[in-house]
């Protein structure tokens, strides 16, 4: 099984977001992934941690009215 690195879940979590939110740039979304990434200090299952940024992400957008 490979490792889910950190770099991994934000290069995901950009490329779906990239898609919903095209009038962002990837750096600004990329911006608030890692952000939403520190959060999720030493999960004990890092399989989940692309979700749970990428939701995160999507609430802050949302607040946002973009």
């Amino acid at each position: 099984m490979s490792e889910v690195t950190d770099d991994k879940i934000v290069d995901e979590v950009v490329g779906r977001l990239a898609v919903r939110y095209p009038s962002l740039g990837t750096d600004q979304i990329a911006k608030r992934a890692w952000e939403a990434l520190k959060a999720f200090v030493n999960p004990t299952i890092r399989d989940f941690l692309p979700l749970l940024v990428e939701r995160r992400v999507v609430r802050e957008l949302k607040s946002i009215s973009l």
